[in-house]
């Protein structure tokens, strides 16, 4: 015993050996999964889920039985790690399912109002102001409204991340020629023009950290739904992102 904390012993060492070795071969598929696009969901899914889950046991477990672990320089990094391959589980089953819908009759108004109160309420502690240009009148449609609410906040998401805790977001909703027009609206740092080109596609990412599926996630959504979504942005200046959705 020492401080009361049962020490680590020979074979809890080597378990955490094996772990970080793990861990090691899961960033070498993360890696495979941004360079090599001929790679299956199913297969990518197949090789990561089941070692992620019992890593993460592992990991949990030897946590409970030996606090000191928080201490050890690699432990913040490697629980890090490990949520990063969850929610990259999470967005493989999101873009693999993309395309699958619960099509259901939809009251825009209140769908759009209450993902805005859901933004408005995660950032009142923040420097960031998030308005809303909504039009008086807004249409029911058929969609499902599950998954437009993952492809919305996905972008919303996208442009907390682009004013960096401090700028503008505009939330509008309008229709225009029998069509929905949905636009987020930042002003934060901009996208590259040569970035343009592959920004919807899966698994390139231009931030730290990201598995790139985000924005492939709701694209795939939107034409799912027979939509598109555009893109237009200046660096430095801001972006727009443009949903339209036909509606009868």
């Amino acid at each position: 015993m020492h401080g009361g904390v049962d020490m680590l012993t020979k074979n809890d060492e080597k378990q955490m050996k094996a772990l970080m070795n793990e861990r090691e071969d899961f960033r070498y598929i993360i890696e495979k999964l941004k360079e090599d696009q001929q790679f299956t969901v199913s297969q990518i899914s197949h090789e990561i889920r089941n070692p992620v889950t019992l890593i993460n046991s592992s990991l949990q477990l030897i946590e409970k039985q030996h606090p000191e672990v928080r201490s050890f320089a690699f432990w913040n990094q490697t629980m890090e790690d490990m949520m990063f391959l969850r929610k990259l589980l999470d967005e493989l089953s999101s873009f693999n399912n993309g395309e699958r819908l619960a099509l259901q009759e939809m009251n825009v108004k209140s769908w759009i109002e209450a993902l805005a109160g859901s933004i408005a309420t995660h950032l009142r502690d923040t420097d960031i102001d998030f308005s809303c240009d909504f039009q008086k009148v807004l249409p029911h449609i058929t969609a499902d409204d599950t998954k437009l609410h993952q492809a919305v906040y996905n972008l919303l998401r996208n442009a907390v991340e682009a004013i960096d805790d401090c700028g503008h977001i505009i939330f509008r909703a309008l229709t225009k020629d029998k069509k929905l027009i949905i636009q987020v609206i930042d002003d934060g740092c901009g996208i590259q023009e040569e970035d343009l080109d592959t920004l919807f596609a899966p698994f390139v990412t231009h931030k730290k950290c990201g598995s790139g599926l985000g924005l492939a996630i709701t694209k795939r959504i939107v034409e799912a739904h027979d939509g598109s979504l555009t893109v237009k942005s200046t660096p430095g200046t801001g972006t727009c992102f443009t949903i339209l959705l036909p509606y009868c």
